[in-house]
């Protein structure tokens, strides 16, 4: 039996090489799940991270290199190599200039880039901000007149470090080969994540979709934070029943009868009315009455914290989400790596201050066990047992089908993923309308479609022994659900004793806030991430009406790996209890560094930032059009003002270093804005690329879809379904060999697959099969008398 605090990844190996914070993020992932990480630079990189010699900076740097071996010095590549042939992984940053080729590692590389190795943008410079501009993410976000904001620093490279870290499990995971398996990633299609629901709504309407205004997200309302008596809170009620149970808890009783205000759609069209009602309710109470009358009547109603809030929080502390990082300038608290293993923690104490280089790399051992490499996928043999619905759980296991494994989905008529529809009338069933939407199609790709009525005897025997046969469950119910069901994890292991369950609620299960009902929105919310994002003056600001999805999605998509991988090491399962919140938490981490350096510094700046200058949104030629510029050095800065005419400032002492220039950002912007106005995005952010300067258009969401270099990359997944006909979807950011990863069977129809699936898996006879579906155990359409009102609060 493996001890208790034994951490899942214990024997790997992984060199990380070069530089770039999304690989340095993807190791220290790989660090807290206890691998053993040596971090080194190739002579002629840059020699580190840290972009300024800040307090906050530098222990950010030391964030990313806790509990590495770090080199102190750049290494010649006969180093790196010998480095290599004796480790399982070897991981190159995105800002390295090392070919990924010159090493062998026993068994992958994961090769990071900002734009992927072909296509319009392949040697553009990235950032965060930049990265961000091209998913249409700040589009949607800021005041109706703009300009539209950015989410904030690092948020773009540590969507990529995560997503880097579930193609290095799938590659540790994957069948032995006598070669070295070759993974690319690429940083954008990384954080597509964020856009896919954007991209198949303005699919499935027909229509673009525009900003609101700051915390507005049409058709939703009400969907923001709002001031209390005492604190913000950050409120989002849809449903018909949701409203009414807000208008009880708020004391809004003319509001909660009131016709009109029945629809989200008819409530953003008052909105103004709406809010103004829902402030003066809430101004009597403190932010955390609100949130705890919001649980008692399951209203999804969340305290939003500040800094302070957020490093007091009291179910943070009860869950221990935070670690200690020990640098030489001190303690400073970081949010732990969200994994929620219970076998396997995390570690909760990080230490920056003794790491230390092998000095002479060993002999070469390389591997000779396994195959020829072939283009088997990294997960091919897998079998997941999947009860997500939504957004969250379905991109964590899609993201496992595109990668190669089994995913049966299982789902039934009486309660099919929310994400089919909400209105349930005999009309919207005949008419198959439930099988027409777009997001659901694409969440779902590359998975069996099986229709088990869970609440029935026969349905649950059914489950049960399709967990008997797989080698992971992972579900995204509201906390309890499975319980009730009787799949909970006590269950499952009494079939299946090696099994790895995955369950992903809001702030997890076993404790006082287990029940808070949530969507991606309140997940944002809930971090405390809104009040690092917007401008002085304005509400804490949320980047994105459901931000806590997609991530939430990968982060447990990386959880279940990683309890895949003790288990393939032990033969153990294990219990993961993710907290979504707990993903989002990730960004606060430059934030709450910057806020315990120096608690009187600025945490929201719009869209400029905390070191470079000049960084912000500029406006372009034409309606609603903008570009995206980021200046990281003075010699970037040299080649803007060449650009924009103003060669005076090149030499200027006044303009030479950052710090200047940040005093002086007022005056450069207006410079930069002048220039932009007279040109189309698309264009000026070549000329300025061209130039050397990280710079893009700020698209619109229904640009994705034609971007000419992710279709050049071949990133889009065209598939033709039944009933819902052709769909460009979003692809899988890794590339395995050259080819791009992604599963290309379109989503099961309600119970497709079942005869298949229950024949193969557990040897169901035909006849016991038909009885099933004369029973109405199995069924393949929804059942036409529930109703909207039934629809369920938890939209993950």
């Amino acid at each position: 039996m493996q001890s208790k605090n034994q951490r899942a990844l214990a024997g790997l190996t992984v060199i990380e090489i070069g530089n770039g914070a999304a690989s340095a993020y993807c190791g220290r992932l790989l660090a807290d799940a206890g691998a053993s990480v040596t971090a080194v630079t190739m002579v002629g990189d840059p020699p580190t991270i840290v972009r300024e010699q800040t307090d906050a900076e530098q222990a950010f740097s030391a964030y990313l290199s806790a509990d590495k071996f770090v080199s102190d010095a750049p290494l010649e590549l006969e180093a790196i190599q010998r480095l290599c042939r004796v480790a399982d992984l070897a991981l190159i940053g995105e800002d390295s200039n090392f070919s990924a080729f010159d090493v062998n590692p026993k068994k992958a590389t994961v090769d990071l880039t900002w734009f992927g190795r072909q296509g319009p943008y392949e040697a553009w410079k990235g950032s965060d901000l930049v990265i961000q501009a091209l998913t249409a993410m700040p589009h949607l976000a800021g005041p109706v007149e703009g300009p539209p904001l950015h989410a904030g620093d690092r948020h773009a490279t540590m969507i990529g470090g995560v997503t880097a870290y579930i193609a290095a499990l799938a590659a540790m995971l994957a069948k032995p080969t006598r070669v070295t398996r070759r993974l690319e990633l690429s940083i954008l299609e990384a954080n597509l994540v964020v856009s896919e629901m954007h991209i198949y709504y303005v699919e499935q309407d027909g229509a673009p979709i525009k900003r609101q205004g700051v915390n507005r997200f049409s058709p939703h309302g009400p969907l923001g934070i709002y001031p209390c008596k005492d604190g913000w809170v950050g409120i989002t009620a849809t449903t018909p029943d949701q409203w009414k149970s807000l208008c009880i808890v708020l004391g809004m009783e003319k509001e909660g009868t009131d016709e009109k205000l029945a629809t989200r759609q008819l409530r953003f069209e008052r909105l103004d009315e709406v809010e103004k009602a829902m402030i003066n309710a809430l101004s009597v109470g403190t932010a955390e009455q609100w949130a705890e009358r919001g649980r008692s009547h399951r209203v999804p109603i969340v305290v939003v914290p500040d800094a302070a809030g957020i490093l007091s929080h009291p179910i943070f502390a009860a869950r221990e989400s935070f670690a200690n990082l020990f640098t030489r300038s001190g303690l400073f608290k970081v949010p732990r790596t969200p994994f929620g293993l219970i076998k396997t923690p995390t570690r909760k104490t990080l230490n920056a201050m003794d790491g230390e280089l092998i000095a002479q790399p060993g002999p070469s051992a390389h591997a000779s066990q396994g195959g020829p490499l072939q283009d088997d996928l990294p997960l091919s043999g897998l079998t997941v047992a999947d009860f997500t619905m939504g957004w969250a759980g379905p991109l964590a296991s899609r993201l496992l089908a595109d990668l190669g494994a089994e995913v049966l989905k299982i789902e039934a008529g009486r309660y099919p993923d929310w994400w089919r529809g909400v209105n349930w009338t005999p009309e919207y069933v005949a008419a198959k309308q439930y099988e027409n939407t777009k997001h659901y199609c694409a969440l779902n790709r590359g998975k069996c479609g099986i229709s088990l009525d869970l609440t029935s005897p026969a349905g649950k025997k059914l489950a049960l022994a399709l967990v008997a046969k797989a080698d992971i469950v992972i579900e995204n119910q509201a906390a309890g659900v499975m319980e009730k069901l009787g799949l909970g994890y006590a269950d499952l292991v009494a079939v299946n004793a090696s099994i790895v369950m995955t369950s992903m609620s809001a702030f997890g299960t076993g404790n006082a806030w287990s029940g808070t009902r949530a969507y991606g929105s309140t997940l944002e919310q809930g971090s405390g991430l809104p009040h690092f994002m917007g401008s002085p003056g304005t509400p804490p600001t949320m980047a994105h009406m459901a931000y806590g999805d997609p991530v939430g999605g990968l982060y447990g998509c990386a959880s279940l790996l990683t309890a895949l991988f003790h288990k393939r090491r032990t033969g153990e399962g294990e219990y993961v209890n993710i907290s979504m919140v707990e993903s989002m938490l990730q960004f606060t981490t430059p934030a709450l560094l910057q806020y315990q350096a120096d608690p009187a510094a600025p945490l929201r700046r719009g869209t400029r930032h905390s070191l470079f200058a000049p960084h912000g949104i500029y406006p372009c030629a034409g309606e609603d059009r903008w570009l995206a510029i980021a200046v990281e050095s003075t010699e970037m800065f040299a080649s803007l003002a060449r650009v924009i005419g103003h060669t005076e400032w090149i030499g200027d002492a006044g303009f030479d270093l950052a710090e200047c220039r940040r005093r002086r950002h007022d005056e450069i912007d207006a410079a930069i804005s002048a220039w932009t106005k007279k040109q189309e995005p698309h264009q000026a952010a070549a000329i300025l690329q061209q130039a050397g300067v990280a710079a893009a258009p700020a698209l619109h969401t229904e640009e994705i879809v034609k971007n000419p270099h992710l279709i050049a990359a071949g990133f889009f997944i065209d598939l033709i379904r039944e009933i819902s006909g052709p769909q460009r979807q979003a692809g899988v950011a890794i590339m395995q060999n050259g080819k791009r990863l992604g599963a290309h069977t379109p989503a099961p129809l309600l119970g497709e697959h079942s005869w298949p699936v229950l024949e193969r898996h557990i040897g169901l006879e035909r006849a016991a099969y038909e009885a099933l579906v004369n029973e109405s155990v199995i069924t393949f359409a929804p059942a036409s008398l529930r109703s909207m009102a039934q629809k369920p609060d938890d939209q993950r």
